[in-house]
């Protein structure tokens, strides 16, 4: 019961994982028909150009709405009683909640002449804001609430299913600003993705072929801007699972062996109580049972213990919950919803009824089909079995051991994967750095000279706290980058725009590469002179200036760059002024370095900003006070994503991690039972050659001799089940591969690793039967029936 037990509870934890998150639909209506849309360049995804989502809208019929949305976030201030607040936000077309298809609880959503230039600033609130800043009072409608510093009308609250775009709690007009020129250049893509509801009949198969169409137009129309720029549509369900429908795939497999082994396993165990069992059901039949009636009795006996079993292993199941909630990416909302519902429920209890079948039915088919004359006639330790069903049984076991070698050599790849990029040099050192990030509202700074000025003040104020040993700020820090923009060398020839290199961009404070332990190859970082009216300066990475000025030295040399704020500006020339060694600013998963540089803040003052706190002692206890300090500097302004930098650093491998969790689990749980498969089948096999080895000792055998035979036939299934699950290895190599970091699919240290820990279950397994072989009374033994 507890070996179904581990085999059941285990199947049943990943289904539910599964139910909640592959298998439970979207709470939209019909979701199937909502897809994502977005633009590839080079292979690579991008945002879509504003102009050409207006195209695709134009011309694609295949959708009754294409929608546009722009994740921000919008300070919520002015509250009475409330500190100030950072709301995650949507600027959204107006038909984006008629590609959802949900209804407002309250109120209403944007009018086509709502979600134009020139129209008022007006909000919908989520059910989630909706509760907690205005504790669901019914007339917020019409009500102005501030928004980074201005005023909205609130207009509408949607109900609590609606979560798209992900995490959002307010949905602004997103065309109210399309007058931006900078949202109009078609080069640009400004963070904007496309939702789409299909029409009736149409498939996602027909719609990706349409917008493909219209893109291969588009790119023969506007070739400056538009060259190799490509597009990509999926399921909204696709859009969210990413890689997630991968990993859980692996993990069914992983899981459903291990539910072999158990089956294998049980039946072993039923075949070996079988035929010790054999005389009983041969007097049945000698009086008259029919076959029907004994396979009928060992499947009830089985159903029964399934029946527990299954049980068991749901109260498993249900204790595994909260580990597996825990160990999931915190990207992954979906997660959470982990639950036993009666999916989950009809899905053990009908594991359990198919197991009864696996582990059942060959054993009482066995039984039914034995010889009853010659089993009467034997003793009660002769064998009445077929050589068939001993080699049935070993071959179980064997089929137990190669099953192991491939869930233990595939745990072992996983975590050694964890271990490499856990062990990754990043550039810089995530220990002892706090972060905070802070959404400047552009209404309010809407100068250089106001973000300087607040940056210094909270910079002065963090510098005084005890513990704290340097403070800087940046614009896109690791773990936080992801604005790329075009450079070019000065004085390099005219290129075409859609094929010139880009790079990640980071606007920083002085004390930036020291807060952050990055290395200064070369130069100097930026100080005080680096102003507003000096000429613009630029600190490189050794990535960015070994690619552009090969075998030359970066310092002195100029490159020409536009948009360093974000407001669409002319390239301008910046002076190289140093050369930091290369910092992994997406963490581990960075397959290619990406060249980056830095630019002073007092030249390309951005608003949205992250603090960077190295300090001593408890990082965390300092969240309090640089909350106090940035409300005392201004209180409208929150705090928010509090958190250390390995904190960052470890959402980066955490799907790895609770794949190399739930494996390591698995693969412990097959070795356990392939472990007690194992020497079950050796201690039967002792009890049913007793008499033998009783006659080998009395003819003068030593007990070595007699725990060689033991042993000699533990190790030839061992023998046999590693070279099948070598073979096993080797044929899911490329299925593994993509899983993997560092790390070969057969890796020499793993395969004996796991060789040498099944080898050391084996010397386990048969050590306790052939102590007891050895032990045997020849006397007793021959004088038994």
């Amino acid at each position: 019961m507890l070996t179904l037990a581990l085999g059941i509870g285990a199947n049943t934890a990943i289904f539910s994982v599964v139910n909640a998150v592959l298998l439970r639909p979207l709470p939209y209506p019909q979701p199937e028909r909502i897809v994502y849309l977005n633009e590839v360049s080079s292979g690579i995804d991008q945002s879509i150009a504003l102009p050409d989502y207006i195209d695709w809208r134009k011309d694609a019929k295949s959708f009754q709405h294409l929608a546009l949305s722009r994740l921000e976030s919008r300070n919520l201030s002015g509250m009475s009683g409330r500190e100030a607040e950072r709301v995650p936000a949507a600027l959204v077309t107006a038909n984006f909640f008629n590609v959802i298809g949900l209804n407002p609880q309250i109120g209403r959503t944007f009018t086509e002449d709502e979600d134009k230039p020139g129209a008022p600033s007006l909000v919908v609130l989520s059910d989630r804001l909706w509760n907690h800043a205005f504790n669901r009072d019914p007339n917020i409608l019409g009500r102005a609430v501030s928004f980074h510093g201005q005023p909205s009308t609130v207009i509408g609250v949607m109900p609590p299913e609606m979560d798209s775009p992900q995490g959002v709690d307010a949905w602004f007009s997103l065309m109210r600003r399309s007058a931006n020129p900078l949202w109009q250049n078609r080069a640009n893509h400004p963070m904007f993705y496309g939702w789409g509801r299909l029409k009736n009949g149409v498939t996602v198969d027909q719609a990706r072929s349409e917008i493909a169409t219209i893109a291969a137009r588009l790119e023969k129309t506007y070739p400056e801007t538009n060259a190799g720029t490509g597009s990509k549509v999926k399921t909204l369900l696709d859009n969210l699972l990413g890689s997630y429908r991968t990993n859980l795939t692996l993990l069914l497999c992983a899981v459903a062996l291990v539910l072999l082994i158990a089956c294998a396993n049980l039946a072993n165990l039923f075949a070996a109580r079988g035929a010790s069992r054999s005389r009983e059901f041969a007097i049945r039949a000698a009086i008259g049972a029919s076959r029907t009636r004994v396979v009928r009795q060992l499947l009830i006996e089985s159903f029964c213990i399934a029946l527990v079993g299954g049980a068991l292993g749901l109260l498993f199941a249900l204790w595994s919950r909260d580990a597996l909630i825990a160990f999931a990416p915190a990207s992954a909302p979906r997660f959470a919803g982990i639950g036993f519902d009666t999916r989950v429920l009809t899905f053990t209890f009908l594991l359990a009824g198919l197991t009864t079948i696996l582990f059942g039915l060959w054993p009482a088919w066995q039984v039914a089909h034995n010889d009853i004359q010659s089993v009467l006639q034997a003793g009660s330790f002769g064998s009445s079995e077929t050589k068939t069903a001993r080699r049935s049984r070993d071959w179980l076991v064997i089929v137990e051991v190669a099953l192991t070698l491939l869930l233990l050599t595939a745990s072992g790849l996983v975590l050694k994967s964890l271990s490499n990029m856990q062990s990754v040099a990043l550039g810089f050192e995530p220990r002892g750095i706090l972060t905070a990030r802070i959404e400047l509202p552009y209404t309010k700074y809407n100068e250089p000279r106001k973000i300087v000025n607040f940056d210094n003040a909270l910079l002065d104020a963090v510098h005084a706290l005890p513990g704290v040993r340097s403070a800087a700020v940046g614009a896109n820090p690791p773990m936080l980058s992801g604005w790329q923009i075009p450079f070019v060398p000065e004085g390099a020839p005219p290129i075409d725009p859609s094929q010139q290199p880009s790079a990640d961009s980071e606007v920083v404070t002085p004390g930036y590469f020291v807060t952050l332990g990055a290395t200064l190859v070369r130069g100097r970082t930026f100080n005080t002179t680096d102003a507003k009216d000096s000429p613009p300066v630029v600190i490189v990475d050794q990535t960015l200036a070994d690619m552009t000025f090969p075998k030359q030295d970066a310092l002195g040399k100029r490159i020409m760059v536009g948009d360093v704020e974000g407001e669409g500006s002319d390239p301008r020339p910046f002076e190289i002024i140093g050369v930091v060694a290369h910092m992994k600013l997406r963490g581990y998963s960075e397959a290619q370095p990406m060249p980056a540089f830095f630019f002073p803040e007092t030249q390309a003052a951005r608003t949205n900003q992250v603090l960077l706190v190295r300090a001593s002692g408890n990082l965390k206890s300092l969240e309090k006070p640089i909350r106090d300090i940035v409300n005392r500097i201004d209180p409208t302004q929150p705090v928010f994503d509090v958190r250390t930098m390995d904190e960052r650093v470890a959402e980066t491998w955490s799907t790895h991690r609770l794949l190399s969790f739930l494996l390591a689990i698995f693969a412990g749980l097959a070795l356990l039972l392939a472990g007690v498969g194992l020497y079950g089948v050796l201690a039967y096999t002792a009890l049913r050659r007793l008499r033998e080895m009783a006659v080998r000792i009395a003819f003068g055998a030593r007990p070595a001799d007699i725990r060689g035979l033991v042993f000699g036939h533990g190790f030839r299934l061992f023998g046999l089940g590693i070279a099948a699950g070598a073979i096993g290895v080797a044929a899911s190599a490329h299925i593994i591969r993509s899983f993997l970091f560092g790390v070969t699919p057969v890796d020499p240290q793993i395969f004996a690793a796991v060789g040498i820990t099944l080898a050391v279950a084996t010397v386990l397994a048969a050590w306790l039967p052939a102590r007891r072989a050895c032990r045997v009374n020849p006397i007793i033994a021959l004088r038994a029936d």
